[in-house]
């Protein structure tokens, strides 16, 4: 009964206080333990972010060094085409300093010029291009017109950057190739002058063997006759590959005239075709033609044309396996309408030239108009090619202002499109004429 008592006597005030003392006592080192624990907690947050400060630092440290030893030029661009970023190499080919340059207009900045001297429009600028299309553009050079005026020629390579899926900028890279095109400049010079030298003994050889077969040496037996032919015909093939060599030195150099006059493209085309009757005959091949009936006198030099259509159908009939077909076609064509996988920006006159021949392999149809280049699957099928006709084709068509292109399956055949503005060719002035091809050839 006592302890009953003892248990449920009331606490004191002294009791109670000390009671409440201890509880906050209690409560306060809690804190202060969760204060210790976020202190120890900041001071490592701050230790992380220094180190990733420093980190950041030696990695943008990294980046500028090694942007600063790129010898090419780097310029980079927002979404507005505003410069955001030029290295060093930049600044000395153009002679602009980054600070002058970062926040603005890359058009109103720097000026590109294309080889005839024509500032190239905004709209078809690389960094437009790579904008628009979202899609690494390159491949051709441009002059970069410097801050005093002066120019260079470069190679651009314009890349988009694009993060989740959507573009930001683009970084356009740039070297000067002024040496590079000395070099080609020499080199085609060197064999414009050795062609010329090269041309005289087998068009005198020809000469002196046309009059042997003809018979002003007096008669040849059947077989003098045999051996005097063969040595005709490969002298003639000696003829038409320097003939070749002097048409690509004159037109990579741009030195030939144009002398357009008003063709009609029907006869014209019908004239080469006729070049190639007998080995048409002899293949059997089956020639199909097929013309608009409203084409009018185009203006043409029909004489640096006709060696494009030359090798066009030179190659139909070579790579066209015995019974085949050829199928020739000339027709009108509207601008931004598509045909054989290309959109013409001009109304075009289009001659197509399909063959159900050996076709180009998918993985080489970009060599197909490069120097020398024969693709693999006809190396065997005419050992006399030289990998020269569709590069000078090609040249020449370019320097016209028209346009050339193909697309082909392996083993079904292929078509070559040659487009020419309907307007005709410009007049232009210039050295020696390109030459033509023998018809005996």
């Amino acid at each position: 009964m006592i302890l009953s008592n003892q248990k449920n006597k009331p606490k004191t005030p002294s009791q109670e206080f000390e009671r409440a003392l201890e509880a906050r006592t209690e409560e306060l080192q809690k804190k202060v333990e969760e204060l210790e624990n976020t202190r120890k907690a900041s001071l490592n947050l701050l230790e992380d972010l220094e180190k990733g400060r420093e980190e950041l630092s030696l990695e943008k440290a990294k980046d500028e060094a090694l942007l600063s030893s790129i010898g090419d030029g780097v310029i980079a661009t927002d979404m507005d085409e505003r410069i955001t970023l030029m290295n060093p190499a930049a600044q000395r080919m153009l002679g602009w300093y980054p600070e002058n340059m970062v926040g603005r207009l890359i058009y109103d900045v720097v000026s590109i010029e294309d080889e005839k001297g024509n500032v190239v429009p905004r709209e078809k600028r690389p960094i437009t291009l790579a904008l628009k299309d979202s899609t690494t553009t390159g491949g051709t050079y441009y002059y970069y017109i410097r801050k005093d005026k002066t120019k260079f020629p470069a190679a651009i390579v314009v890349t988009p950057v694009i993060i989740d899926k959507k573009i930001i900028g683009v970084v356009e890279i740039f070297r000067d190739i002024t040496k590079e095109k000395e070099i080609d400049k020499t080199k085609t010079e060197f064999v414009l002058l050795a062609s010329h030298q090269l041309r005289t003994p087998p068009t005198s050889i020809n000469w002196f063997l046309e009059m042997l077969l003809s018979g002003d040496a007096g008669p040849l037996s059947e077989k003098q006759k045999e051996y005097t032919q063969e040595a005709y015909q490969n002298s003639q093939r000696m003829v038409n590959l320097v003939n070749t060599l002097l048409n690509i030195s004159r037109t990579e150099l741009g030195t030939f005239p144009i002398n357009p006059e008003p063709t009609d493209m029907i006869a014209f085309t019908k004239d080469i075709l006729e070049e190639f009757i007998l080995q048409i005959k002899e293949k059997e091949l089956q020639v199909k033609e097929q013309y608009a009936t409203n084409l009018s006198l185009i203006p043409i030099d029909s004489k640096i044309l006709r060696i494009v259509v030359q090798n066009i159908i030179s190659n139909a009939v070579k790579y066209t396996p015995e019974k085949g077909t050829i199928s020739i076609k000339i027709f009108l064509q509207q601008a931004n309408e598509v045909i054989g996988n290309r959109k013409l920006k001009t109304n075009s006159l289009v001659v197509s030239i399909t063959d159900t021949g050996y076709g180009i392999p998918r993985n080489q149809s970009d060599k197909i108009f490069t120097k020398l280049f024969r693709a693999d699957n006809v190396k065997d099928k005419d050992t006399d090619g030289t990998g020269l006709g569709l590069y000078l084709a090609k040249l020449i068509v370019d320097h016209v202002q028209g346009n050339l292109w193909f697309e082909s399956e392996l083993d079904k055949g292929t078509t070559f499109y040659l487009a020419v503005p309907s307007k005709g060719m410009e007049k232009k002035e210039g050295g020696k004429e390109l030459m033509a091809r023998s018809r005996d050839s």
